[in-house]
C-alpha cells in the first residue's frame, strides 16, 4: 500500500513538472505552488499622483507576477508622498491595484508590467485620473 502512495506521488510530481515545464505555453508552473512569497533584495518604489502632480497616500499597492492576489511581499501601502515601497526578487511583475479598497472617485489605472533589477533602485511613477 506505501508503495502504491510512493508511485502515485512520483507520478504526480513528474506530470506537475511536465505541464509546468516541458509543454509550452501551458501556463501553469507546477513548482510555483511550493514558492512562499516574492520577497528580495531589490528595492522597487511605486509613486501614486494625481494628474495635478498631488501625491496619493495610503492606497494599497501591488506587485505579483500576474493581477490577482498577490503574494507575499507584493503589498504595500502609499506613503504622504504617494510611495509605496517593496523588497522583492528581481523579475518581471504588474503594478495592480484592490479594486475592494481603491478610492471610489478615482479611476483604477490598468496593471502595468514592470521589468526589477538588482543592485538600483527601480522607481515607476503612475498618474491617476478622477472619475
Amino acid at each position: 500500500m506505501k508503495k502504491k502512495i510512493l508511485i502515485i506521488i512520483i507520478i504526480s510530481l513528474l506530470i506537475g513538472y511536465a505541464l509546468g515545464n516541458l509543454i509550452p505555453f501551458s501556463g501553469f508552473n507546477f513548482l510555483k505552488i511550493f514558492q512562499k512569497g516574492i520577497e528580495g533584495t531589490a528595492k522597487l518604489e511605486i509613486t501614486l499622483l494625481m494628474d495635478n502632480g498631488t501625491p496619493l497616500a495610503n492606497i494599497e499597492v501591488d506587485v505579483a507576477e500576474r493581477p490577482g492576489t498577490p503574494p507575499s511581499g507584493g503589498i504595500s501601502y502609499t506613503d504622504e508622498n504617494g510611495i509605496a515601497v517593496f523588497n522583492i526578487k528581481p523579475g518581471q511583475y504588474y503594478i495592480f491595484f484592490n479594486s475592494n479598497s481603491f478610492p471610489e472617485n478615482l479611476i483604477i489605472p490598468d496593471p502595468e508590467p514592470i521589468q526589477v533589477q538588482e543592485e538600483i533602485i527601480n522607481q515607476y511613477t503612475i498618474q491617476v485620473k478622477a472619475k
